[in-house]
């Protein structure tokens, strides 16, 4: 009877038992309630063999995991957070939401070679990597899996070359990880040269590593249904799913003539996503190991024989004393520009909790794909390696975006946008950003932007940008649409807050050419304007589609001075406030937004103006102008729902609103201000909030809306 090394069978005069755990994603929670019945029947396992979510059960209960320790993790673990593997927006430093502050959409995509390159697929892995790290720390000085407790297999396979690859050593964390790399919702994982995804398209039930092991009884649960049962697809997604799973099953079947005892938890009825169902599936779990009760019994232990093979499976060490740290960010970032990030410190006994938020902390940087810890050996301890793996899409990221607004009577805006972020230009994290937008408002931009040393605290920025717009220009005889032509450069110095947001101090330089769109006899405007700036913006909203918490500033000082160039000086102050709340599905926003020119006039393309969705409701877009302004918003939004698929909530709702314009030399008076109400209907698309709403305002006005865009 061959056993491995360190086996808790070693010795026994008794057949080596080994276990064989499928894959089936959420459908694997179900492995669990079998392991329970196996211990309180008292059936050893010698060895364990396991596929995608097999292997995740059967890798930690051979790394000294108990059947209950197991369900707990199935019960507490948040799978629809580990699933949704994107950072929380309000946790991203600032520079990686300043895209979000236009219309583009959430999506990225990347351009390197001359080609599109996208995601290797929806989910990273990040958050399911550092959880497994957590989980398998007692393993780190474990490079061979037959030196586990309990001697263990993970399958994957090569995306390259189609051939199954038996996973016998090296990290525990990554291998598991590596068979559970569904194609299609897991990124690949790039191991010893192979590019590795789930197991299950060769081995889904390895029954054969298991053989290998020196299994001599077979215990096999298999979590698919049969081809013979299967009925008829009835719809063309039910034909797809069927091709892609047919494969798969035929190499189940193929296998099951070799598998002594069979258990086949009933989970038809549930999806590989159906993390929800947990308990539901335990029991499942249970009750088919429970029908198979009679021939477990017959590789039943005595109780004496059962407590001599608990205490050799043991249970793996997990303190680790880390005598260093070290970050790699990959090429192209100092290990500074990122280590700030980390609070491991050497010196002491690891601290678990610490490591994980390390990891994410890493990943919320947003410069990479995901972010793995390995341990050295050191002296008396461990040096915790971190390491970033760099988005493979990588490092020229584009986004696309789309805004539409009509007021359903004539009156429309279309436009197109684009944003190329060019990362990584040197160590310190120096960026280029180059933005176009064709449509209404036709705009090209670039920015460069580069931090001063490694901290990344102090930046410098230079923007040029050339735009054109059209704006009601208050004249003698009545206001008159202009077409305007603007070219603008800039230079600025930063702080960066962080995740919060930043404050930029600098000047710059307009050249303004206005032009009427109609009547030619109408005069034409042409000025330079230059001045300096400071602006502060602080940014912890979690969406800005449709906020559900925190809150969103933006204000900006302009002093225009002859003594920099310019043809008129003026002064101009602009604010914006959105603070969100939520309870359940109740959403409160509270919206406040204004200009002034701050104790003079404005010139008239200068002047801002009121009118459309939240801004008035009710009021065509643009319809009130001045030299200062401001209005006020409380929007209430409840959820109905949401999108299928990759879209967001679905809302329905009310707003309230009240504000004015007025023209330099005029007194505000509040109790002239407009007054506005609007019904919201609001979807969050991939392509961005949709709203569609009506609107009144006092004096009777009003106005149906469609929006494709951000409203604030």
């Amino acid at each position: 009877m061959a056993v491995a090394n360190g086996s808790p069978g070693e010795g026994l005069d008794r057949p080596r038992v080994c276990l064989v755990l499928s894959g089936g994603g959420a459908l694997g929670i179900a492995h669990v309630g079998v392991l329970e019945v196996l211990e309180e029947l008292r059936v050893p396992v010698d060895c364990v063999a396991g596929t995608s979510m097999g292997a995740i059960v059967g890798g930690l209960y051979a790394a000294g995991y108990t059947s209950a320790e197991l369900r707990e993790l199935a019960i507490t673990t948040s799978w629809s957070r580990l699933l949704a593997d994107t950072p929380e927006r309000r946790r991203l430093p600032f520079r990686r939401k300043v895209d979000d502050l236009t219309y583009l959409t959430r999506w990225e995509f990347g351009f390197r070679g001359g080609k599109l390159r996208f995601p290797s697929g929806l989910v990273a892995g990040h958050r399911l990597g550092a959880l497994l790290n957590v989980l398998t720390i007692g393993t780190v000085d474990v490079r061979e899996f037959d030196r586990l407790p309990v001697p263990f297999r993970a399958v994957a396979a090569d995306i390259g070359t189609g051939e199954t690859v038996i996973l016998r050593g090296g990290s525990l964390a990554r291998s598991l990880r590596a068979s559970m790399a569904v194609p299609g919702l897991f990124s690949p994982v790039e191991l010893d040269g192979r590019l590795l995804v789930d197991g299950g398209v060769v081995a889904n039930l390895p029954v054969e590593a298991a053989r290998e092991m020196g299994g001599e009884v077979i215990i096999a649960v298999d979590l698919g249904q049969p081809l013979a049962e299967q009925g008829q697809p009835d719809s063309i997604a039910s034909i797809l799913s069927r091709t892609s799973a047919f494969l798969t099953r035929l190499n189940v079947e193929r296998v099951l003539s070799q598998v002594d005892v069979l258990v086949r938890p009933q989970v038809s009825e549930y999806g590989l996503l159906s993390f929800s169902a947990a308990e539901e599936l335990l029991r499942r779990g249970r009750a088919a190991a429970c029908e198979r009760a009679d021939a477990l019994a017959a590789l039943a232990l005595s109780e004496e024989a059962w407590g001599e093979y608990v205490a050799r499976r043991g249970k793996m060490p997990t303190g680790v004393y880390v005598t260093g740290v070290t970050v790699d960010p990959g090429p192209g970032l100092a290990p500074q520009a990122v280590t700030r990030a980390v609070r491991t410190r050497p010196g002491g006994a690891l601290d678990l909790r610490l490591l994980e938020e390390d990891l994410n902390r890493l990943w919320e940087l947003g410069e990479f794909e995901t972010v793995e810890a390995s341990f050295e050996p050191h002296e008396d301890g461990h040096v915790v390696v971190l390491t970033g793996r760099r988005k493979s899409w990588g490092p020229n990221f584009l986004r696309f975006g789309v805004s539409l607004a009509s007021d359903l009577e004539g009156s429309s805006q279309f436009s197109l946008l684009g944003a190329m972020t060019m990362t990584r230009l040197n160590r310190q994290g120096g960026e280029l950003k180059v933005a176009g937008q064709l449509g209404e408002d036709p705009l090209i931009s670039g920015e460069i932007y580069q931090p001063m040393g490694t901290s990344r605290v102090l930046f410098g920025a230079v923007t040029v940008q050339s735009s054109q717009t059209k704006q009601q220009v208050p004249l003698a005889a009545g206001p008159e649409q202009y077409r305007i032509w603007r070219q603008r450069a800039a230079v600025d110095l930063g702080v960066s807050l962080g995740r919060y947001g930043e404050v930029r101090l600098g000047v710059r330089r307009d050249s303004t050419d206005a032009r009427p769109t109609a009547r030619r006899h109408l005069p034409t405007f042409e000025r330079v304007d230059a001045g300096a700036r400071m602006s502060l913006v602080i940014d912890q909203v979690d969406s800005v589609n449709f906020p559900r918490r925190g809150v969103l500033v933006y204000g900006e000082l302009y002093d225009s001075s002859s003594a920099l160039g310019a043809d008129e000086e003026y002064r101009r102050g602009d604010a914006q406030l959105v603070a969100a709340g939520s309870v359940g599905r109740h959403t409160l926003l509270a919206m406040l937004s204004g200009w002034s020119a701050l104790g003079g006039t404005l010139p008239p393309e200068e002047r801002s103006s009121l009118g459309g969705l939240f801004r008035l409701s009710g009021l065509p877009m643009g319809e009130l102008m001045g030299d200062a302004g401001g209005v006020a918003a409380l929007v209430y939004l409840y959820q109905l729902g949401r999108l299928p698929a990759l879209g967001g909530g679905v809302y329905a709702g009310l707003s309230v609103e009240t504000g004015d314009a007025w023209l330099a030399g005029s007194r505000p008076d509040l109790a002239d201000w407009r007054r506005s109400a609007a019904a919201v209907f609001g979807a969050d698309t991939a392509l961005g909030p949709l709203y569609l709403a009506y609107g009144v305002t006092s004096g009777g006005k009003d106005s149906f809306y469609l929006y494709l865009g951000r409203r604030f």
